[in-house]
């Protein structure tokens, strides 16, 4: 059987081994949630496997490769240009499967920017396979836009990977406020207008401070450095403390990178993430891998959606979830909210799901493992 190639970062870093922050933030592509659906793919697919990076050569993935397989996530963005993606896919000859795709646009606006070159690189996809996976229906609609229909709604594929085994939440909970993992989205501190103009993001920062909680980092460089002690020296000037002591509410700097330190959550292996949870009554906020892992490892979770990335996959996946401008950070109405959720309904939808994405991997001569 020839292998299959998997196009992605590496499923686990040991970051003790790396010697820089910088180095440390690419290998996860800027963002930890992408060891979830990365992870996840990998134990889907089953047979010999190769991990592949972003600057291959299509001649040698087509003389040793049966297939190529891309984990995705929200590419179909303004900010990104896939063209010299684009440039390598086009010279494949095997097939090349793309796996949960998403369009990122702050509403259901139906109006996305893309650049030519992601758009040349999803069609070449398209033209290598049965159909391409995307996280929702909003993003079937955008690519149909262009033309592109061979399109499987399927959601992440961190959906159907279970980080550990659990029992699902029960309608009986105790939840104390207080013993919640909260997590918010944000990439560098040093843009002053999050830190200056109120938002319902910047305000899950201020809810963790405010109450000594426990929060978890996926993406915020600042917090990320802190928390690893890479590259400290000059890291932080004078502006960027300030800006960081906005965010938060807080007044005194030491006593911020305390809280950071004693309180931050961060993670580089999805195994120990899961594990991690047991110690949480729930987790709540606007990281959708956050939610994900949390409730694929049994502990209650509730996303905040955002945009349309989180809100497509939130209504796919019924995931337990509250639109931005609806959610409240009262410390009473957080526990009633836990508390009226039927936890219930997130899992039988994730079965049924199951049964479609395992469907597409097939449709695609993808070999599936058990999941």
């Amino acid at each position: 059987m020839p292998k299959t190639g998997i196009l992605s970062i590496l499923p686990r870093i040991q970051a003790r081994s790396v010697s820089s922050f910088d180095r440390l933030y690419q290998l996860v592509g800027q963002n930890t949630g992408n060891l979830l659906f990365t992870n996840a793919v990998w134990n889907q697919i089953a047979g010999p496997k190769e991990r592949i990076n972003f600057t291959f050569d299509p001649g040698k993935l087509n003389e040793r490769l049966g297939a190529l397989v891309i984990p995705a996530a929200n590419w179909l963005s303004p900010r990104v240009d896939f063209r010299d993606l684009a440039d390598l896919v086009e010279k494949l000859t095997i097939p090349v499967v793309l796996i949960g795709l998403g369009a990122q646009d702050a509403s259901y606006s139906g109006r996305i920017d893309i650049p030519d070159g992601t758009v040349r690189f999803v069609r070449a996809v398209a033209q290598r396979s049965d159909s391409i996976s995307v996280r929702g229906d909003y993003t079937r609609r955008i690519l149909e836009g262009f033309g592109i229909t061979n399109v499987t709604v399927t959601g992440c594929p961190s959906l159907y990977h279970n980080f550990r085994s659990f029992v699902p939440p029960s309608n009986n909970l105790h939840v104390r406020f207080d013993r919640g993992l909260i997590h918010a989205t944000r990439y560098s501190a040093s843009y002053a207008p999050f830190a200056r103009t109120k938002s319902l993001q910047r305000e899950l920062f201020r809810l963790a401070y405010e109450n000594g909680m426990d929060i978890l980092f996926q993406s915020e460089p600042e917090e990320m450095r802190l928390l690893t002690g890479l590259d400290l020296e000059n890291a932080f000037d004078d502006r960027l403390k300030g800006l960081m002591l906005e965010i938060y509410g807080a007044q005194d700097w030491n006593v911020l990178v305390d809280y950071v330190v004693s309180h931050g959550r961060l993670f580089f292996d999805v195994g120990e993430w899961s594990r991690s949870l047991d110690a949480y009554d729930y987790v709540l906020g606007t990281r959708l891998h956050g939610t994900i892992i949390a409730l694929n490892s049994g502990v209650p979770a509730v996303l905040i959606h955002h945009d349309s990335r989180t809100r497509e996959l939130a209504e796919f996946a019924a995931i337990p979830s509250v639109a931005l401008e609806n959610a409240s950070l009262d410390p009473k109405k957080i526990v009633k909210l836990l508390n009226g959720i039927e936890w219930k309904g997130y899992y039988d939808r994730r079965s049924q799901n199951a049964a479609l994405y395992k469907q597409f991997l097939l449709k695609n001569a993808l070999p599936a493992s058990e999941f």
